[in-house]
């Protein structure tokens, strides 16, 4: 009876045995499989990404391009902003308060008016509510700011980027220039991004455009 009872247990340890081996190597199969397919998922994304790429160097240049909505001012705003290179767009409003900023660029109180000579300083949001500067801390040298009154468009061109402590006050001093401070957090809210630009370009709308915007 012992021996049979021990051929009997060894006979169920081998099929316990072989069964673990057969799940783990059907697990190990399955992994495998899944692994290929990502890697080839991964690749063919990768292969849709350069050819987008190959066409368009700047993929926030070509999502902005397709935005044929024209600018013009709504509502109570005074202006509205536009860095098509960004996909940055927004209607400034008077006031930086809680309520503003939730769905507007607040312009500073003080300030200079979009075109005069001084500092026109805006901040909005970058990673709560609208987000409208989300894209704002990619600003380069160089690029365009567009921004669009009832009456004019005006050109700003950047001239700096940089990252300061939120006592950095002075970034809002007024200028003998014809300037434009944007101002947001970052990420993490404990500094702030500050693109700068200066006035290159501005010009009087037609009647049509101030009817119907700005393309």
């Amino acid at each position: 009876m012992k021996k049979l009872r021990a051929l009997k247990f060894k006979a169920r340890f081998k099929e316990l045995v072989i069964l673990v081996i057969f799940i783990a190597v059907t697990s190990f199969a399955v992994i495998e499989v899944k692994n290929l397919l990502n890697q080839e998922k991964i690749k063919t994304l990768t292969e849709q990404i350069s050819v987008s790429s190959s066409k368009d160097t700047n993929i926030f240049a070509a999502l902005a391009s397709k935005d044929n909505t024209p600018l013009r001012v709504t509502g109570n705003a005074i202006a509205v902003l536009d860095i098509p290179a960004y996909s940055i767009r927004g209607q400034i409003v008077e006031g930086t308060d809680d309520e503003i900023l939730k769905n507007y660029i607040g312009k500073f109180q003080g300030c200079a008016d979009a075109g005069q000579i001084g500092n026109f300083c805006l901040a909005a949001h970058n990673n709560i509510y609208t987000e409208i500067f989300r894209n704002l801390h990619k600003c380069q040298y160089g690029d365009k700011v567009r921004v669009v009154t009832k009456t004019h468009e005006y050109i700003y061109t950047v001239t700096s980027v940089e990252v300061v402590d939120p006592s950095r006050t002075d970034v809002l001093k007024g200028s003998t220039k014809r300037e434009i401070t944007l101002i947001t957090c970052t990420q993490a809210a404990t500094k702030r991004v500050v693109v700068k630009g200066e006035l290159t370009s501005e010009r009087e709308l037609d009647a049509k455009e101030q009817e119907e915007g700005v393309r």
